[in-house]
């Protein structure tokens, strides 16, 4: 069991730097837990924190050898999985949605094991009820900003307004309505290039069910974001993507832009569901080249997408608990390789509930097992 501290207790460190090796085969981690893992990489070391089935915070440390995990636990009575992020104060940022139905924060030091007491981000509307995924990511001024849904399917929005040994939350903010508030996960992600470079993008399924994206406005303004608007487009006598889990995107250098993907669940019998659309280049949702029947994602699961070193890299699971994953190598005429990589052994356990990291150049990709426990692959793209 961690040790839990007051915020002005908590000390910056230096670590070492470590790395995790590549891995050619899917490894057993343990640990018991409910939804998905999120993953961080921090000064060479790679995390997941968890949703235990007791409802507290679990952390497991990757071993460098990417083999197996250490475990340690940090409170909280949590009732979706969490999300994280790394904090300027030089700790781990980790927000999840209690049983009290806040979203709280807590700021931890893995290295040392220890974390501050969970506090609510506050100043939501009376009879906002929180539902669904959390998200928490660093935006360019080193704040970092908080996404979160609620039952009527609005988007809410929250920022520090100061860093340090002591951070301090702003009231939560309405940034959008119309959304799936079922949906398993949501994307939120730093444009590292493009009119944008700079800004976060958010990325949701919405009550249609289309995907739609938000941009922040230049210049680090922290609720000052567009309107959302529909992403990809349709050509007749095709139909829309009638999009099912959650939405994969990430930023992509070639495109100087984000790509995205999903599952469409409006696909015809015997057709890939598996959609994306990379606009400017490929504005129109269409399926993923070479993508055989055998190779179709589960359908009760989101793919999740990287941008490893700029180069988009999606990944899925089968029903019969296969993985594979497809990069960006642009053409004139598709967005994709036309190479699957088979990313180890097929594991009939696994749930296709699986959340992604980049470390080093590797993809780091965390599963969900169907009796609980967390898988691990350290895969480097061909």
């Amino acid at each position: 069991m961690a040790t839990p501290l007051s915020t002005n207790e908590f000390q910056e460190a230096e670590f070492s730097r470590l790395s995790v090796s590549p891995t050619a085969e899917w490894a057993n981690l343990g640990g018991q837990l409910r939804g998905l893992p999120t993953p961080i990489y921090y000064s060479g070391s790679l995390f997941a924190f968890t949703r235990n089935l007791d409802n507290r915070l679990g952390m497991c440390k990757v071993d460098p050898s990417g083999t197996k995990g250490v475990w340690s636990t940090y409170g909280g009575t949590l009732t979706y999985s969490p999300a994280a992020a790394l904090s300027q104060n030089g700790s781990i940022a980790v927000i999840g949605r209690m049983q009290s139905g806040q979203i709280q924060i807590s700021y931890i030091n893995p290295f040392q094991g220890i974390y501050t007491p969970w506090v609510a981000i506050t100043g939501a509307p009376s009879g906002t009820n929180f539902t669904g995924p959390v998200q928490l990511v660093q935006n360019t001024n080193a704040r970092l900003e908080a996404f979160a849904l609620d039952t009527s399917g609005n988007l809410w929005h929250a920022w520090e307004t100061s860093v340090g040994s002591s951070p301090k939350w702003s009231s939560w903010s309405h940034l959008g309505s119309g959304f799936n508030a079922t949906q398993i996960e949501f994307p939120v992600f730093l444009l590292q290039g493009g009119t944008n470079k700079g800004c976060l993008q958010a990325v949701l399924i919405g009550n249609q069910p289309n995907m739609y994206q938000s941009t922040q406005y230049a210049g680090g303004g922290y609720d000052s974001w567009s309107p959302f608007t529909v992403v990809g487009t349709t050509i007749a006598p095709d139909s829309p993507p009638q999009f099912a889990n959650g939405a994969a995107a990430n930023f992509d250098t070639n495109l100087q832009n984000a790509a995205y993907a999903g599952y469409n669940a409006n696909a015809g019998v015997g057709q890939n569901p598996l959609v994306y659309c990379a606009p400017p280049s490929f504005p129109q949702w269409g399926p993923i080249n070479n993508v055989t029947a055998d190779q179709y994602p589960i359908s009760n699961a989101a793919p999740v997408m990287l941008s490893n070193g700029g180069v988009a890299n999606l990944a899925w699971a089968t029903p019969s608990g296969q993985v594979y994953l497809v990069s960006e190598a642009i053409t004139a005429n598709n967005f994709w390789s036309n190479t699957i990589q088979q990313v180890g052994t097929a594991n009939p356990q696994f749930t296709g509930q699986m959340s992604a990291i980049v470390n080093n150049g590797i993809d780091g990709l965390f599963m969900l097992v169907a009796d609980g426990s967390l898988a691990f692959i350290n895969y480097l793209p061909q």
